[in-house]
């Protein structure tokens, strides 16, 4: 097979151009689609129609969070989001926030929690970690059971979980409870998804509750929550630069705290793990471990596809890439290796994968950080990839702790170099796995993760009061420079405005319910008589029929 190419280098500068075109094109396309969405909800809210306001910049933020637009931020979304907040209804507990405290009780909200991925975990870890403070959970749009990790983590912190979405009513009643609910804490910290509009309705007015920390998790996408964020917190230094340059975020209010993992003791032997596998020892074994989606094909090449050269010049290698289930388009590659590529579903505890493993590998076109952090905690050589420009610094592998342990690619040739140079060198192996390992345990080791979060919580007390917009908002333009360009390569999605509209047609007052539903409907976007009937309920009341097995319920 032909060495494989990036998928971003071109053949003549004509092809090169053309290229660049048709995703600059894409790129004013999609912010079209966005910039109409947003109108969409300023006039509503200038309407009065709070509740569609609030609906349709969600949808707005949304598309742009799936399909990129040429920008990370939108001041004039949150600007709606914001009148929205102002104008609910004054209830009596809502006076001037208290007084400025210590932070000993933290609030977490979160939009939704996945079982699989390291939001999850890594907020379990957090609540575990911070025995000395009450950690509460607020939930704006979860649904299902909520992770087992997390609610043992909350009991045993002595918090509560609040289901904001169980409660009657659609995002005005949900940010009016978010808002109560916070009263009974020092600070707020977000870890919301890049689209959840209610916690910038409830928390509009800084001077009427506690202070609000933004985690910055999805440091490479569009996200909303800036202008109501005392602080955000980065986990790398290249999040912290794009907080500044891209998403107006002031540096003074751009703190930087490590990812939280776990750093593992080991259960089994690699040679023990390597049999509970069904693999011979003597095997050299790469490993690399990520949601399905960050294995994405670029253009017609696969994952599975870049490997094939380099198993092929060393019998003795082979490749388990576990999250990216079973694929069809991998099974060229799977018999050219003669089988020496195997791929799994994505594992809720994929401990013995790691445990096997002589080399990690790192997923791509998309990057994953917490799995590259786990298999350096397991004292594994990492290779990852890089072949974009300096400025597209976002899309690759730089944080704390790896930034100068990992190996990094800029092409295939590269990339089959440090792989060979690993799998043909055991004292190599050992080597860098040892140093990375070293740097893993001083970095994130839970005394000194639990020391930065302190000083993040003392430096975000020192910061003066955040004051409320004010002023015009800047027109948004879309950039057609890096990151951007490859952005919807890399990350972006084609999930369907129909999908958006079903995703938030529960929480709409019953009459634009029943509209949304019929537009659906006639545009043929309703599959099977259940979600027909689902799709006209209440999103509340969805949500307690099915919820409720297992609900930890707000006291």
């Amino acid at each position: 097979m032909a060495t494989i190419a990036s998928g971003y280098r071109h053949d003549g500068a004509r092809g090169a151009d053309d290229e660049t075109a048709r995703r600059a094109g894409r790129i004013r396309s999609n912010f079209s689609a966005f910039d109409a969405r947003v109108r969409e909800a300023e006039r509503r809210a200038a309407s009065g129609d709070l509740e569609g306001a609030a609906v349709e910049a969600a949808i707005a933020a949304t598309l742009a969070a799936h399909r990129h637009c040429g920008v990370f931020a939108s001041p004039r979304l949150e600007r709606v989001t914001a009148q929205i907040g102002r104008r609910l209804a004054p209830r009596a507990d809502h006076g001037p926030a208290p007084e400025p405290a210590p932070f000993r009780r933290v609030l977490h909200v979160c939009t939704q929690l996945a079982p699989v991925g390291g939001l999850t975990k890594m907020l379990a870890l957090w609540i575990g970690a911070d025995a000395n403070r009450t950690n509460g959970l607020a939930l704006t749009q979860h649904r299902g059971p909520v992770d087992a990790r997390i609610t043992e983590a909350v009991r045993a912190s002595g918090g509560t979980i609040h289901h904001l979405n169980h409660r009657q009513g659609g995002k005005l009643a949900w940010a009016r409870e978010l808002r109560r609910v916070a009263r009974d804490y020092d600070v707020v910290v977000l870890h919301i998804h890049c689209e959840d509009v209610v916690p910038l309705i409830a928390f509009a007015d800084p001077a009427r509750h506690p202070p609000v920390l933004l985690l910055n998790h999805a440091d490479h996408l569009f996200w909303i929550g800036a202008r109501i964020s005392h602080a955000v917190i980065n986990l790398r230094e290249a999040a912290r630069r794009l907080a500044h340059t891209r998403r107006g975020v002031d540096p003074a209010r751009s703190l930087l705290l490590p990812t939280l993992i776990t750093l593992p003791e080991r259960q089994r032997s690699r040679a023990a793990a390597k049999r509970a596998l069904g693999i011979p020892e003597e095997d050299i074994l790469l490993v690399s471990v990520a949601r399905g989606a960050k294995y994405r094909n670029v253009g017609s090449v696969t994952y599975a596809d870049r490997h094939v050269d380099l198993l092929a010049a060393h019998p003795n290698a082979r490749l388990i890439v576990v999250g990216a289930g079973a694929r069809a388009d991998w099974a060229p590659a799977q018999a050219a290796t003669g089988g020496r590529i195997t791929a799994y579903a994505e594992q809720a505890d994929p401990r013995v994968f790691f445990e096997a493993a002589d080399i990690y590998v790192d997923s791509y076109p998309f990057v994953s950080s917490t799995s590259m952090l786990e298999a350096a905690a397991y004292g594994l050589p990492l290779v990852t990839r890089f072949e974009a420009p300096e400025a597209a610094e976002i899309v690759a592998i730089n944080h704390p702790g790896l930034d100068a342990t990992a190996r990094v690619a800029r092409d295939q040739a590269e990339y089959e170099a440090h792989l060979t140079a690993l799998i043909t060198d055991a004292e190599a192996r050992r080597a860098a796995g040892s140093g990375i390992s070293a740097a893993i345990a001083r970095l994130y080791a839970p005394a000194s993760w639990l020391a930065g979060l302190d000083a993040v919580y003392a430096e975000a007390q020192a910061l003066p009061r955040l004051a409320p917009e004010s002023g015009p908002v800047t027109a948004e333009m879309p950039h057609l420079g890096e990151p951007d360009l490859r952005h919807q390569d890399m990350f972006g999605s084609d999930f369907p405005v129909s999908g958006m509209t079903k995703n938030y047609i529960g929480m709409l007052p019953l009459r634009q319910r029943v509209a949304s539903w019929a537009a659906l409907r006639r545009a043929g976007d309703l599959s099977g008589p259940w979600e027909r009937v689902r799709l006209l309920l209440p999103e509340w009341l969805v949500r307690n029929v099915k919820d409720r097995p297992g609900l930890l319920r707000a006291g």
